[in-house]
């Protein structure tokens, strides 16, 4: 009997030992979008271009602010990025964040970078995480932006 429930524990912990080493070497793939918030709205609107060739990064640290993982990408010419993660990140603190815009287009702002939780234990089967979007903003404001915000009732009028 000792030798068969030896038999089975030995199974078992096979078993987590494959579990574990599957995850080891994944990647998750962190998704986005870059964008140009042209009318300083705060979140897209209908004349907000994506910005290609902006580059994106994702940047793991420990528990003691050590870099444990970094790498980063530029945009395709939607605005998408998606950059490959290797491992699990369950105790990393794992950010994504803007980096820079080819374009006039360039200054960050509050939506330029967000968490992104990198670990199967969390309850999300999938390898792929989103985030963002990301905006820059422009030194100038475009010519539509007023008559977008009040499409969007930002003025508050009660029609």
């Amino acid at each position: 009997m000792a030798k068969i429930s030896a038999f089975f524990g030995l199974i078992a912990l096979l078993a987590l030992l494959g579990v574990a080493n599957a995850h080891a070497g994944h990647n998750f793939y962190v998704k986005g979008k870059v964008y140009c918030d042209n009318c300083a709205a705060g979140y897209p609107t209908r004349i907000s271009p994506p910005i290609p060739g902006a580059t994106v990064a994702v940047e793991c640290k420990d528990r003691a602010g050590k870099r444990l993982f970094y790498n980063e990408q530029s945009t395709d010419n939607n605005g998408l990025f998606n950059i490959a993660v290797q491992g699990e990140h369950e105790h990393d603190a794992c950010e994504a964040f803007t980096v820079s815009s080819p374009t006039s287009c360039n200054i960050p702002t509050d939506s330029s970078r967000g968490p992104v939780f990198l670990t199967h234990n969390n309850g999300i089967n999938s390898d792929e995480r989103k985030t963002g979007p990301f905006a820059y903003r422009s030194t100038t404001t475009h010519s539509a932006c007023q008559a977008v915000m009040a499409e969007y009732n930002i003025y508050g009028d009660s029609d």
